[in-house]
């Protein structure tokens, strides 16, 4: 029997299959503390183990978690002898996984020596694996790799678009940045772009980024998150820009001839998430139009089709899709529901593709209030006591009512007094509000993490959890969104992403995804509540893995959507459906940016694959559609996902208001009356350009004033609380503060600067062709709302690297509001911080900040 099929035929077996089940069984129940059901067989170890090295050879990933189950479990297991110990150890390191040695040596399972009392052939087949699977840091230090970051290593190597394609715990981030540190102490200069999906990780990666090349010596470098070139920046020959995809495709629209040498794509499946997903496109597509010599890194997690994100490659480079099956830690998908008649008593059960195994009872210490209670009541049972508890939560409302119930849970003897907590709480009380609940939930240690919180409050909260000085996190949907936030368990109920949208195959196996921490945990749960129960889980929960299939959105528009894209755009691309279904104006925009620059549909090359029929509808209904209009092509090119029809209507508006036109003219935030301006701006944005209902515009012109003038949240929330105390003495002060914090994220740095710039830009064309002078120079605000400042000395620490928090601090420790980075660094270096009374938790961001400085 050819060896590549011995993996297969031996776990086919149903001799192997009836002796694995006891120790899966046993492995996974002794977690928790169960009445269990029954007693199970004998545990046959070394046969297992012989199976186990023979699975380690394969490549599917069913083969390669077995072997990694039953060498763990054999670690671990205080009935195994040393021998059975060290053959295990050495499964894990013929599979690759020294972080599973090094934990098994940290938690003195296994000596530190093990490999010297065994057969010297064990002992070079373990050499030559390590010279082969290894990197050197700057002191020739060898770092272990595994199989899946060799390969990624040796693809980026060879080949021009590589798309690497593992699970979420294989180790992706870490050899990204391993190849950011190669390609400079390759080349003497060069520029990498890094793109990120949300603004929650850039500040991670940069850190990261920033660490990696001081800590190896990497001299010359720049690593910047603000998509701007400045003269500092021109001074180094060596630059990484960490951003997201709106952020890219601002710096290439704002700088025509930017080419970086390496494009990176995290999360690159997201190329299929809505309109984020065509403006991915459109970046990727721009940068590889501009150069055939940029090279491409696209990283997703398990997809079944990887290689569709290389189709857009020219025909003469070289491809490689990366596809592997790493297997670092075992991850258990578990059932638990409540036993008829009986609310206190539960079962919890282990799922496989395979079967479903009834692992035992357990008894709540009391019966759930409401439906809501099942949740919080069935974690605070079957928690890690240790920490790295996850509870999934579908709304951040929910979020914080899930973790007021644990903080019940927990009781008074959980009252926590731990110096990091305790900072925390004074710096939310200070920052945000003294009644914010998430104040309150910290002092029995329960956190919860949403996306539109502070990014210095976000930052301490996954610090403290992943130390396990958090017991509880309860997160949103921002723990699909690559926060590198892995945990013990995750408990889920009815997923959601978003309000009463459920929850997809794919996203909640990306989720669960986390579960596990490498190097920390041999094993992890995803522990789904109240199963039975159809309405919630869409019928079942998901119970075979699969693997993700990337679908882009462009893709869908143009084959599934096309019938009602065309009519989008016959109809004028009427504002109202543009509200409803911003794809479809995205779409739009997508293909008059093709049209433009190819003359006509069909010459463009990324359309070739589509019917000729679609797309000979699709010239004529946007060569109609743009006929008549006078916007500068630069223009509409520039502003994709804002309909060129309603970017001419704009126009026109400007054109019937020439002699008032001051009255639309936007004025620097800091002047008295910029609120009246302001409004009069949002207005004509939303009647032309967004569409959306104007009830909220006077209060969204004087968020968007104090959010540049750079004012605290907490003063913005304070204001805000003030306005609705009259208004609506109903409302909830917890809504209140969420509902800022969303509007800030959510219109000030996104909407408001999607259609501000084009708004700029189209009145700037009107002002020139009309030969009119404006009475002030036009601001250009998208770097300040994105940055929630205006004066030039917080952006300059913002660019440093600092949160907004931190720089708006520092801002006032440093007086002069115009210092320029350089600036900013010669003063901050030179204060002695120990004599300032500040939060310990900025004074930790400042230190580490600091560091990639001096």
């Amino acid at each position: 029997m050819h060896n590549s099929q011995l993996p297969k035929s031996i776990f086919e077996l149903a001799g192997f299959q009836e002796k694995y089940k006891p120790l899966l069984y046993t492995s996974v129940s002794e977690q928790f503390n169960l009445d269990k059901y029954k007693a199970l067989d004998e545990i046959d170890i070394k046969y297992l183990l012989m199976c186990a090295s023979v699975f380690a050879e394969s490549t599917d990933s069913k083969h390669l978690d077995t072997a990694y189950r039953i060498s763990q479990y054999v670690i671990q297991s205080n009935s195994t002898n040393q021998n059975q110990k060290v053959s295990a150890a050495f499964i894990l390191d013929k599979m690759t996984n020294q972080g599973a040695i090094n934990l098994a040596i940290e938690r003195q399972c296994i000596p530190t020596n093990f490999q010297e009392n065994t057969p010297f052939e064990f002992q070079l087949d373990s050499m030559n694996r390590l010279i082969k699977y290894s990197i050197y840091d700057q002191h020739e230090n060898i770092i272990p790799i595994n199989k899946f970051q060799y390969e990624v290593l040796e693809g980026i190597r060879k080949s021009d678009w590589v798309s690497i394609s593992a699970p979420t715990s294989a180790g992706k981030s870490f050899i990204l940045l391993q190849q950011i540190k190669m390609f400079f102490e390759r080349l003497s200069e060069g520029v990498i772009v890094y793109v990120v999906p949300t603004r929650a990780l850039i500040q991670q990666v940069e850190y990261d980024v920033k660490k990696l090349l001081i800590d190896n010596k990497v001299s010359d470098t720049f690593v910047s998150t603000v998509p701007i070139l400045d003269k500092l920046m021109n001074s180094f020959k060596k630059v990484v820009f960490v951003l997201t995809q709106e952020r890219l495709q601002w710096l290439l629209n704002d700088h025509q001839t930017f080419v970086p040498d390496v494009l990176i794509i995290d999360e690159a499946q997201k190329i299929g998430d809505g309109t984020r997903g065509i403006i991915l496109q459109q970046t990727i597509e721009d940068v590889a139009r501009r150069s055939k010599n940029v090279k491409l890194i696209f990283s997703s997690p398990m997809t079944s089709n990887p290689g569709i994100l290389l189709e857009q490659a020219d025909d003469n480079l070289l491809k490689e899709t990366i596809d592997k099956e790493q297997v670092t830690v075992n991850q258990n998908l578990l059932w638990v529901n409540q036993v008829f008649r009986k609310p206190k008593e539960w079962e919890l059960s282990l799922c496989t593709e395979e079967q479903t195994i009834n692992l035992g009872k357990l008894t709540l210490s009391e019966k759930p209030n409401s439906e809501t209670d099942r949740l919080p009541f069935v974690a605070h049972r079957l928690a890690e006591p240790n920490g790295g508890n996850l509870i999934y939560s579908n709304i951040p409302s929910s979020a914080e009512k899930c973790a007021e119930k644990l903080w019940s849970l927990q009781g008074p003897e959980k009252e926590t007094k731990h110096h990091d907590i305790q900072a925390l709480i004074e710096l939310i009380k200070e920052t945000v509000n003294p009644d914010y609940t998430l104040a309150h939930v910290l002092t029995r240690g329960v956190g919860y993490h949403y996306g539109n919180m502070p990014l210095i409050i976000k930052n301490e909260i996954e610090r403290l959890f992943s130390e396990g000085i958090l017991q509880f996190l309860v997160c949103t949907s921002t723990l699909i969104e690559g926060i590198n936030l892995p945990a013990k368990n995750i408990f889920v109920r009815g997923p959601q992403k978003g309000r009463g949208i459920p929850m997809g195959e794919m996203d909640f196996w990306n989720l669960a995804g986390r579960a596990g921490r490498q190097g920390k945990e041999f094993q992890g749960n995803v522990i789904c509540i109240d199963t039975k129960k159809e309405a919630l889980w869409n019928y079942t929960p998901p119970k075979e893995r699969k693997k993700y299939l990337i679908e882009r959105t462009v893709d869908n528009l143009l084959v599934k959507d096309i019938d009602q894209l065309i009519q989008f755009i016959d109809k004028g691309s009427p504002r109202e459906e543009s509200v409803n279904n911003p794809e479809l104006e995205y779409g739009f925009t997508y293909l008059t940016g093709e049209y433009i620059r190819n003359e006509g549909l069909q010459k463009a090359a990324s359309l070739k694959k589509y019917s000729a029929t679609t797309i000979e509808r699709l010239d004529d209904s946007i060569a109609t559609a743009i006929k008549d209009i006078e916007i500068p092509s630069h223009i509409i090119l520039k502003h994709t996902g804002i309909s060129p029809i309603a970017q001419q209507q704009l126009l026109t508006f400007f054109q019937r208001n020439e002699l008032v036109i001051d009255m639309y003219t936007p004025v620097h935030p800091s002047k008295r009356n910029a609120t009246s301006y302001y409004k009069a701006i949002i207005d004509t944005i939303q009647e032309m350009l967004s569409g959306e209902h104007p009830g909220k515009n006077y209060h969204y012109s004087r968020l968007v004033l104090e959010w540049m003038r750079g004012y605290p949240l907490s003063r913005i929330i304070k204001r805000n609380l003030k306005y609705w105390k009259g208004k609506d003495s109903n409302k909830s002060k917890q809504s209140i503060i969420r509902d800022t914090m969303k509007d800030i994220e959510e219109f000030a740095r996104f909407k408001f600067i999607k259609y501000f710039a084009c708004y700029r830009d189209i009145l700037v064309y009107f002002l020139e062709s009309h030969k009119i002078t404006p009475n002030d120079e036009l601001p250009d605000l998208n770097l300040w709302l994105e940055l929630g400042a205006s004066e030039k000395t917080p952006i300059s620490l913002i660019s440093l690297g600092f949160t907004r928090t931190t720089a708006i601090s520092l801002a006032d420790v440093l007086k002069d509001q115009n210092l320029d980075r350089e600036e900013c660094l010669d003063l901050l270096i030179k204060i002695n911080w120990e004599k300032l009374s500040i939060s310990p938790i900025i004074l930790r961001e400042i230190t580490q900040v600091l560091k990639l400085y001096i």
